[in-house]
């Protein structure tokens, strides 16, 4: 369940958004609702909140002055946020990765909804893709892959890499079909991303695979069919 903050002054307005709108949307829960910036930041400092509904113009200040609070600060889950007023034009660029949508109060109600929908659907995707990737770093952590090789960063993001693409058949030719992907977003070459990739497999010694041919792609073979068997 994400775990949502409204913050807005006009109270007729948030129970017309809830009763119309996020009531609908079945994870979404709104746990608390600010009516301006004081008492929106004291919420978020004390409580781990997921989402927040968030308009602009507040009676002490600007909803651009929680964006910055929560931009600078040293939170480990910041919220994700969704501008919800009718002065989008107070937005400037760099405000955030966290600013997942920026919504006009007076859209339609069922634009609206749908916008919010989609960007809700986006963070329980991202949400999902977390517990994944985490899976993958304990499966390469347990087999003895050691952190401190590039190799093995480059493993995990080629294991990702697949999964996302869900096409297993990407291993028949993995250097062509996925460490050229790789190379591109390191700015390394292919050869570069593979002989890193051999080097942290090679440098595995004294665990439970050590009596096997350990290969990359027998890891990541083993790894993504453990994990397409769990979730999929």
């Amino acid at each position: 369940m994400i775990k949502a903050l409204i913050v807005d002054d006009n109270l007729l307005y948030v129970k017309n958004v809830f009763n119309t709108i996020i009531n609908r949307i079945d994870n979404v829960h709104i746990n608390y609702i600010a009516t301006n910036v004081k008492e929106a930041l004291q919420i978020i400092n004390n409580n781990q909140i997921d989402l927040i509904f968030l308009d602009l113009k507040l009676p002490d200040g600007s909803g651009l002055d929680i964006i910055t609070e929560v931009k600078c600060s040293n939170y480990t889950k910041k919220p994700n946020i969704i501008i919800l007023s009718e002065y989008k034009e107070l937005i400037t660029n760099n405000l955030g990765d966290n600013i997942i949508n920026v919504i006009g109060k007076l859209e339609e109600n069922e634009l609206i909804y749908n916008k919010i929908l989609k960007s809700v659907n986006a963070i329980n995707f991202s949400t999902f893709e977390s517990s994944i990737k985490e899976l993958v770093i304990s499966r390469l952590t347990k087999i003895g892959y050691n952190w401190k090789y590039k190799g093995t960063l480059y493993i995990l993001e080629t294991i990702m890499y697949i999964y996302q693409h869900n096409n297993i058949d990407l291993l028949d030719n993995i250097e062509k079909n996925v460490y050229t992907y790789i190379s591109y977003k390191h700015n390394k070459s292919i050869n570069n991303i593979k002989t890193n990739i051999i080097k942290s497999t090679n440098s595995i010694r004294n665990n439970d695979y050590t009596t096997i041919n350990l290969t990359p792609k027998f890891v990541i073979s083993n790894i993504l069919t453990e994990i397409i068997n769990k979730y999929n």
